[in-house]
């Protein structure tokens, strides 16, 4: 295994919160309504779309609310609007403090997330956002992980070795698409102190 040199972040689940059902309860507190939303939004298909950069925000509103009963149809098109207000899409505890640890070690720190174009609302409050070597996002690009293109174009634009690159992300499958094209991958499940000793030793 090569040792690791640069540290590739994602940011849902590692930086920011990335509870989107609780972003839901929050803006309805009907359990069985924020659950509805949920599931039409968040959940669907056309979420990713949005990262990707496939359709707008207008259409995920408009495919959502094919979804949900009438009476949910302005909720669905606040959720849209406001799922990353402050106060909803907040920093996880520590994450700012982690991002500097990994950069004064001296690895090399880079961003790799699949966000849609609400990407340029919340960028000021991801934690530790101005330590970043470089920063790819999914809807600039028009691709998504774990499609191997994106990890190779983060790799490509900052002249980077994916051999000697970790990549930490909270979802197996997007650390698999990192190993794809010879990344070491890291599976994060919040324990920031873990993740300092394993590239301590790396």
């Amino acid at each position: 295994m090569a040792q690791v040199r640069n540290v590739v972040l994602d940011m849902g689940g590692v930086l920011m919160d990335a509870d989107l059902a609780q972003v839901a309860c929050k803006l309805c507190p009907d359990e069985q309504d924020a659950a509805l939303l949920t599931r039409a939004v968040f959940d669907s298909r056309e979420w990713g779309w949005v990262d990707a950069d496939a359709i707008s925000e207008q259409t995920l509103a408009w495919s959502s609310k094919l979804k949900v009963p009438d009476r949910l149809h302005s909720l669905v098109d606040h959720l849209v609007e406001h799922w990353h207000d402050e106060g909803l899409f907040d920093p996880l505890p520590g994450a700012d403090e982690l991002v500097r640890s990994i950069k004064d070690a001296g690895f090399g720190t880079y961003l790799l997330s699949n966000a849609g174009p609400a990407f340029s609302a919340y960028r000021d409050r991801i934690p530790g956002i101005e330590l970043f070597d470089g920063i790819v996002v999914s809807c600039y690009e028009r691709v998504v992980k774990p499609d191997p293109r994106i990890y190779l174009l983060l790799c490509e634009r900052y002249g980077l070795d994916p051999t000697d690159c970790l990549f930490v992300d909270d979802l197996r499958r997007n650390v698999v698409g990192a190993e794809r094209v010879s990344m070491q991958g890291y599976l994060y499940d919040g324990d920031a102190a873990a993740l300092r000793a394993f590239l301590h030793e790396a």
